[in-house]
């Protein structure tokens, strides 16, 4: 079995727990939300969304 690489992030405080709570009722874990971001964002070769900033739209 192939060693699974570690990612460490730091977040605001008490939005691990808000996102935690968001997800829990579907089943899906913060590890399993990252990777499905992650994944998406391979495909669409950037942001899998709109994201705006001072300076208009990033994507």
């Amino acid at each position: 079995m192939a060693d699974t690489p570690t990612m460490t992030i730091h977040l605001e405080p008490g939005l691990k727990d808000e996102t935690t709570r968001t997800f829990e009722p579907s089943g899906l874990s913060m590890a399993g939300a990252a990777a499905m971001f992650l994944k998406a964002a391979v495909r669409e070769h950037g942001l899998p969304f709109e994201a705006i900033n001072g300076k208009g739209v990033v994507r």
